[in-house]
């Protein structure tokens, strides 16, 4: 009884320590910004006073921001 406790215990352990590792190792970005055609619509309804230019700019920033720190909330999505 002990036996099968201990193995239970270790294999859920293994598990979880497995599972994080596969999740810390994915360089997924949670921000999911589009190709800047796609977001200018949305992006000139948050910032009516920016220039097309100046989008295209914030845009850049946010994916180069986004690829640089995965998990960081990007300021378009907010």
């Amino acid at each position: 009884m002990k036996k099968k406790l201990i193995t239970s215990a270790f294999t859920l352990v293994l598990l979880l320590g497995l599972g994080t590792g596969v999740m810390a190792a994915t360089n997924k970005i949670d921000c999911n910004v589009g190709d800047f055609k796609e977001m200018l619509p949305m992006m000139q309804d948050k910032f009516p006073n920016l220039s097309e230019k100046q989008l295209k700019e914030v845009h850049k920033d946010c994916v180069a921001k986004m690829k640089k720190e995965s998990g960081t909330d990007c300021m378009i999505n907010k």
